[in-house]
């Protein structure tokens, strides 16, 4: 029997109270009339709005469908399903509202109209080329892109992604910067509790901000000498580390043990499930606000330049290889899951002899031991 596509029935609908609204309907697997309210007609005044507004509806419903035989798909029908049916399931908030972002600012004004099957490699690729925006965005966009069709090529409205061939190098202009010895110790003096304690932490473990404030102290074994990264929070929200690679157990250097137990007696919040460096009200604290607050005026008065959050997972980094740390011994500190992300950046695990060992070299060097 031939598959029969279901375009649904688009109408407006008057209601009572409030502007009249577009409503589709569509027959769903027990025959039975479904409807959806799609909009009001002051956020849709026409129906070519409200009929790319139902596209992603009608893509769903003929899903079991050789779709590219009965109806071809926009790319901006194909965004609009992405974030109804994928993002909510395979993404964070955060990320849902950064490919909400790159999709509506960048990839909709020029790509939006086009028929998914009509996107060209080299098209793509020329666009990218000559788009007036960084490099580091423009790898943002083909990253997005490319993950965007590949899910269109599961959901089999295509044959190939035609974005896996665009090349798009997001590699920085700028070496990012990392501090001195002398510039951190003179940062350091700058600092105040419990600020100094965060700053010397994030340095001596190479830990990323979202990691640090939401550490709670059941993650620190006093005993044992190593400190486990579970979680970390973006946008206020907590959730499981960026990669199974940054989940991982960390040998904890005694010099800094000791500065953390000090934290902690003078510290209100310390319960096990209480965060390390909570605030007044035993929350967690926001990057941003201490950055502004605190450490970009510590910088300012050290006199050694712009200082942000990474500029200290970078100089771990750099001090790892001062040392002349192995690279794969400075990728498992670094928690990295391959090796041409850490060069290109200047599960957990046991902590080996090797890793403590160079731990301890850096951390001893910022405690100037």
């Amino acid at each position: 029997m031939t598959a029969r596509y279901q375009y649904g029935d688009l109408r407006i609908r008057p209601r009572k109270k409030g502007p009249d609204v577009w409503q589709f309907r569509y027959f769903d697997e027990k025959g039975d009339r479904v409807p959806v309210l799609i909009g009001t007609i002051e956020k849709l005044p026409t129906r070519a709005e409200a009929e790319r507004a139902v596209e992603h509806f009608r893509m769903k419903i003929n899903s079991q469908n050789p779709q590219q035989q009965f109806h071809r798909v926009t790319v901006g029908g194909l965004i609009d399903r992405f974030m109804a049916e994928y993002a909510p399931k395979h993404c964070r908030l955060n990320t849902q509202k950064c490919y909400r972002g790159a999709f509506d600012k960048h990839v909709r004004p020029r790509w939006g109209n086009e028929f998914v099957d009509s996107v060209r490699t080299m098209a793509v690729q020329d666009w990218l080329d000559n788009y007036p925006h960084s490099r580091q965005v423009k790898a943002h966009i083909r990253r997005y892109l490319h993950i965007l069709f590949n899910q269109a090529v599961r959901w089999e409205l295509l044959d190939r992604n035609p974005i896996t061939l665009v090349q798009q190098s997001g590699k920085r202009l700028k070496t990012p910067r990392a501090l001195s010895l002398e510039e951190f110790k003179a940062y350091l003096a700058e600092l105040r509790e419990p600020h100094k304690t965060m700053v010397l932490v994030a340095t001596g473990l190479g830990l990323r901000a979202c990691e640090l404030l939401v550490l709670i102290w059941s993650d620190i074994d006093f005993e044992r000498l190593t400190i486990s990264i579970q979680r970390s929070i973006v946008a206020g929200e907590i959730n499981s580390t960026k990669t199974t690679a940054s989940e991982r157990v960390l040998p904890l250097d005694p010099g800094l043990a000791e500065i953390l137990l000090q934290h902690k007696a003078r510290s209100t919040f310390t319960a096990d499930t209480d965060f390390v460096f909570a605030g007044p009200t035993g929350k967690w604290l926001w990057k941003d606000g201490l950055l502004a607050v605190h450490l970009k005026p510590a910088a300012v008065r050290a006199k050694i330049g712009n200082v942000g959050w990474h500029t200290l997972r970078h100089t771990y980094r750099a001090m790892l290889k001062r040392n002349g740390t192995a690279l794969e011994v400075q990728k498992e500190l670094m928690r990295h899951s391959d090796l041409k992300i850490l060069l290109t950046y200047g599960a957990e695990s046991e902590v080996t002899p090797a890793n403590r060992e160079a731990n301890s070299r850096v951390v001893q060097m910022l405690l100037g031991n």
